[in-house]
């Protein structure tokens, strides 16, 4: 009994959040027309992801992304990290005599903190 009235709520629901009114064309071609506002996107991206800062950079399809003005873009050139730490074109992060590939996905930032596929900082104490 329990289990068939659970399911006449969620069908109830169902229906109620799907029957939309349509009074008009006009009505539904005006908002068929109009993109969905930019905030609505944006949130819920936000929500998964936080904010770009410039010059994060990451691995993406074999080649190192940066951010700059809120964008990523192919990373044109070798930068270096305000901690020495250089990022080169492939993805390979260097400093003193120590090299490290990085993986699909991981980050590292201006400061040179190298951070996982998740956002998380990683252990470099052997790098210093």
């Amino acid at each position: 009994m329990k289990k068939l009235l659970f399911t006449v709520a969620i069908a109830s629901l169902t229906f109620a959040c799907n029957d939309a009114p349509k009074s008009s064309s006009s009505t539904t071609d005006t908002t068929a027309a109009t993109p969905p506002p930019a905030a609505a996107t944006d949130s819920s991206a936000a929500a998964t992801q936080p904010a770009l800062k410039d010059s994060l950079m990451t691995l993406k399809d074999g080649k190192m992304m940066i951010v700059k003005n809120g964008a990523w873009v192919a990373l044109g050139a070798e930068v270096t990290c305000t901690n020495g730490r250089k990022v080169s074109v492939d993805g390979t992060v260097a400093k003193k005599d120590k090299k490290r590939k990085l993986e699909e996905g991981m980050m590292i930032d201006k400061d040179g903190q190298i951070m996982d596929k998740n956002g998380k900082l990683m252990d470099t104490s052997g790098w210093d």
